[in-house]
């Protein structure tokens, strides 16, 4: 009925929504889904109050990557406004959602996906993360994690991650970090030429990497990951070990380890071991 009054009066159809928005603040919410771009910026300057679940705190996500310029600016503004209110289970609910699709999404810049930074490394949102991605059997939680990484604060949550998370492949990552004293995540992409004189190039995977942050190790950490009952954590130790070899006091008795393993693809990595001394 109000679009056919509409088509009679000559008043745009938004104008009516945003006096119903004034009247009723909760449809502020709703409004973020107009097709219109003037409603979905004028909800998010109305919005005070951070999102109370994890599809809402996607949908001002959205926002941020919206096809409109002025409703990206509106869902930053909205986003300092509140990030640091927003209730830490609903940050963490929506980060593996959120967090994949930050080099998806084109129309975004880097300042508006660095706004979900601020909430997803806080301190009181990464030991939910860390939790569920300890306890959790299914799903890509090792792509997950690659994700998480970049936050340091999660440094400390990775000798709990290697030790007893149920996925071999979130071990097999939390050791890696831990065994190199660094870690890597993916960062987007970029252009490599193939042949400048044609113009030829590929689109390839950009990776950012930062050291460890101080953090008590367990002594053992190679022996705990090389005796691990899975050989996704086992190969991983013994790449470590490749990579660090000149910290590894006890070198020789581990590579006679790894040349005991079950799997071939664990005793392929001693056999190179022995092959490549450690230069002295």
């Amino acid at each position: 009925m109000d679009r056919l009054i509409a088509r009679f009066t000559g008043e745009p159809i938004y104008v009516r929504d945003l006096a119903l928005m004034r009247r009723a603040p909760d449809y502020a919410w709703i409004f973020l889904f107009h097709p219109s771009g003037h409603v979905r910026e004028a909800a998010l300057d109305w919005l005070q109050r951070p999102p109370a679940s994890p599809f809402f705190l996607a949908a001002v996500a959205w926002r941020l990557n919206d096809w409109a310029e002025p409703v990206r600016r509106a869902a930053a503004r909205y986003v300092q406004r509140v990030q640091r209110q927003i209730a830490p289970d609903v940050a963490a609910s929506s980060a593996p959602y959120l967090l994949d699709r930050r080099h998806s999404w084109r129309r975004w810049g880097s300042s508006e996906a660095d706004l979900l930074d601020d909430i997803f490394g806080r301190p009181d949102v990464l030991p939910i993360i860390a939790g569920f991605l300890q306890r959790t059997a299914n799903g890509s939680l090792a792509r997950y994690l690659r994700l998480v990484v970049r936050y340091p604060a999660i440094d400390q949550y990775l000798p709990a991650l290697a030790a007893s998370a149920i996925q071999p492949q979130v071990r097999a990552i939390a050791y890696r970090c831990l065994l190199t004293g660094s870690v890597t995540w993916f960062a987007g992409y970029g252009w490599e030429w193939i042949d400048k004189v044609y113009g030829i190039r590929k689109r390839v995977p950009k990776f950012n990497h930062r050291p460890l942050q101080d953090i008590a190790l367990p002594p053992d950490l190679f022996w705990q990951a090389a005796r691990d009952a899975s050989v996704i954590v086992r190969r991983a130790a013994a790449d470590a070990l490749i990579a660090s070899r000149t910290t590894v006091p006890d070198e020789d008795r581990l590579i006679a380890h790894f040349e005991q393993d079950e799997n071939p693809s664990v005793r392929s990595r001693a056999d190179f071991l022995r092959r490549h001394p450690r230069p002295s």
